[in-house]
């Protein structure tokens, strides 16, 4: 069984789960030395969260200034990596520009309100299908009322579904024919204290690699 990355930003309290406050997707053209992910302007102590696909062509993204990166790095999965970058926002960012080499990149973005600041993650799952299965999840903090999300990233085809009970999906998608990278994900408020997440379901198969995060509530 994977091992959980309790990564805790601030301390645990209880209450509703956290909610979204907004999403935001990029999907890249063509190569480019860094991205720039843009967003309406973050309230103070909320959770931002960027999931980024970065083509492996040359060098992986840099962890931005002011960010951590999740304990499974820039994880290589297929011709790519996935890396979750977080902070808490001191208020007012409007985005963020990530550096890496001459690659290819996609993302998608979260701003979640409600919350402590704390994030649990597992290390991925990898496969070659058109069902991503995302990785069981157990949060060091016992049952609460988290937000779970759940999604996948892959390369060349498209999302048909996402996990079972999971909503308000995003796709943040490249555009370029040099490499056709995607990320999908979606969420699920659960008072719980395990999450197994179902398999999304691409419409052709692919490399993939799945991911589970719980952003646990104020």
């Amino acid at each position: 069984m994977p091992s959980v990355m309790h990564m805790a930003l601030a301390s645990y309290g209880s209450s509703a789960a956290p909610n979204v406050v907004q999403r935001t997707t990029t999907g890249g053209a063509a190569r480019t030395t860094s991205t720039v992910l843009a967003w309406a302007a973050a309230t103070a102590g909320n959770l931002i969260v960027v999931e980024f696909i970065c083509e492996m062509n040359a060098a992986a993204p840099t962890t931005p200034a002011g960010y951590s990166l999740w304990p499974s790095g820039n994880f290589v999965g297929g011709t790519w990596t996935t890396s979750i970058f977080y902070k808490l926002a001191a208020g007012g960012e409007t985005g963020v520009t990530i550096t890496h080499g001459n690659n290819v990149t996609c993302s998608a973005m979260r701003e979640f309100g409600s919350t402590s600041g704390t994030i649990d993650f597992v290390a991925p799952s990898t496969g070659t299908s058109v069902n991503p299965d995302p990785p069981s999840l157990t949060p060091a903090g016992g049952a609460k009322n988290y937000l779970w999300v759940a999604g996948a990233s892959y390369i060349t085809t498209s999302v048909n579904a996402f996990s079972s009970g999971y909503l308000d999906g995003v796709t943040g998608a490249s555009t370029s024919a040099g490499h056709l990278s995607r990320v999908s994900s979606a969420e699920r408020a659960a008072a719980a204290a395990v999450e197994d997440p179902g398999t999304l379901t691409l419409a052709a198969s692919s490399a993939w690699a799945a991911f589970t995060y719980a952003v646990s509530p104020a």
